[in-house]
């Protein structure tokens, strides 16, 4: 039951984003089928796992529309319509986690200190220092001005034609935003859900938001080990001894790995493997 649920809150996440970029389109002036809405998502989805801070999400969404047949000015004004009914709800969930981490964080570490054994601390900080030497390494690697060039752009685009698009259409873009992002955030909760010893419902939802999101901030693709390390320090909840590994890899299959595959399959069955080269290499150096 447990997966079936997480399955059904993975199919509302797709099903939302579809919905959105294909009334950012209509708003834009064209049209896309709902197969190919969740399509070129997938592409996305794929792409920005695969990319440092997610930098290739949006060429591959971009592509996907033109494969689609949409004109280039007309797949750029549409994802300036996407990006303009996005950001709001995203500066939103930003306050939300503020509010709910910052006032108590210093209990909250206290907490951790006192649970974690020595041990256990050693082995994080040892994974923490292994994360943070390949991030120095990647930093190296990564196109220099790439992220600001790719905030810079998005930006432009949207703030060119937000003021074209109808007031409900962004509404409705940012509440299907919103109901994206909590789809994929209740996947934890879902997981456990029934069980007499899970942890508290906000600390799940909550970290798992914030976890899900720390790519677009950490330089390595899907948050390159960062995002494991504090999972399994107890950052999402404590699911006991024997227990959090297990969660972590069913959590990072739902929200993560199984989009992926399916991104990177229909990619290369669809496009060829030429294609997914370019997409996936987005943000590296391309050595002459």
């Amino acid at each position: 039951m447990n997966h079936v649920l997480a399955i059904l809150l993975l199919a509302v996440d797709c099903a939302a984003r579809a919905w959105r970029i294909q009334l950012a389109t209509w708003a834009a002036g064209g049209r896309l089928s709902f197969r190919d809405a969740l399509r070129l998502n997938l592409y996305g989805e794929a792409a920005s796992t695969l990319t440092p801070n997610r930098l290739g999400g949006e060429p591959a969404r971009f592509l996907g529309m033109t494969w689609s047949g949409l004109r280039v000015v007309l797949a750029l004004v549409a994802l300036g319509v996407e990006v303009a009914a996005e950001w709001p709800v995203f500066g939103a969930m930003a306050v939300a986690l503020a509010a709910y981490y910052v006032p108590d964080w210093s209990e909250a570490a206290d907490r951790f200190l006192t649970h974690s054994l020595a041990r256990d601390l050693l082995g994080f900080e040892l994974i923490a220092l292994v994360v943070l030497l390949v991030v120095w390494t990647l930093q190296r690697l990564v196109r220099p001005g790439a992220i600001r060039h790719r905030v810079r752009r998005q930006w432009r685009v949207a703030l060119a034609h937000v003021r074209r698009a109808p007031w409900w259409v962004l509404l409705v873009g940012a509440l299907l935003t919103l109901i994206s992002l909590a789809a994929r955030a209740l996947i934890l909760p879902a997981l456990v859900w029934g069980h007499s010893d899970a942890p508290p419902f906000a600390m799940m939802f909550f970290g798992s938001l914030a976890l899900i999101h720390a790519p677009l901030v950490v330089p390595l693709p899907s948050g390159g080990g960062g995002i494991e390390v504090a999972f399994l320090s107890g950052f999402a909840g404590d699911f006991g001894a024997g227990h959090q590994l297990t969660m972590l890899l069913l959590w990072r299959f739902y929200t993560t790995v199984l989009l992926t595959v399916l991104g990177v399959y229909l990619l290369i069955r669809t496009h060829g493997a030429a294609a997914a080269k370019e997409l996936f290499t987005v943000g590296w150096f391309r050595r002459r």
